[in-house]
C-alpha cells in the first residue's frame, strides 16, 4: 500500500535507508541526489518555500510512466525502509521484502521538486 505526505523538509532534503539508519552521503557535490549502499538523499523544495509533497510505496503500487530520476540499490537488513529528514525526524516508513532493495525515485523538477515518488522493489 502506498503512502504519502506533504513535509517541510529542513535543509531541502529527505534521506531514505533501513529503519535501522544508514550512512548519508557526504556531499551532494551539487546535484538532486546522492547515495551510499545504505542511503539515499533526495534534495526537494526548501521548508523556507513550502512543503514537499512525499509518497512511498511498491513498485507495481505506482504506475509512472517516466524513467526515473534516481534509480539504485539500498542496503535494507530490517526490511523495512524509512524517509526521514536533515534533522532526523521521521515521516514514511514502509515494510519491503529483501535484505537489499531497488529504490527508484521521481521528481517533478530537476533542481526544486516539491512532488517527490518513491518506489521499491
Amino acid at each position: 500500500m502506498s503512502n504519502s505526505i506533504e513535509v517541510a523538509a529542513p535543509n531541502a532534503l529527505l534521506l531514505i535507508s533501513d529503519v535501522g539508519g544508514g550512512k548519508p552521503p557526504l556531499t551532494m557535490s551539487g546535484e538532486l541526489f546522492g547515495a551510499t549502499p545504505s542511503c539515499i538523499a533526495v534534495g526537494c523544495r526548501s521548508d523556507t518555500l513550502g512543503k514537499t509533497r512525499v509518497a512511498v510505496g511498491m513498485m507495481q503500487e505506482l504506475s509512472l510512466r517516466n524513467p526515473p530520476a534516481f534509480d539504485g540499490q539500498l542496503q535494507t537488513p530490517s526490511r523495512a525502509v524509512s524517509i526521514w529528514t536533515a534533522e532526523d525526524e521521521t515521516v514514511l516508513q514502509t515494510t519491503v521484502s529483501d535484505q537489499k532493495t531497488r529504490v527508484r525515485v521521481w521528481v517533478n523538477h530537476p533542481t526544486d521538486p516539491d512532488e517527490v515518488v518513491i518506489a521499491l522493489g
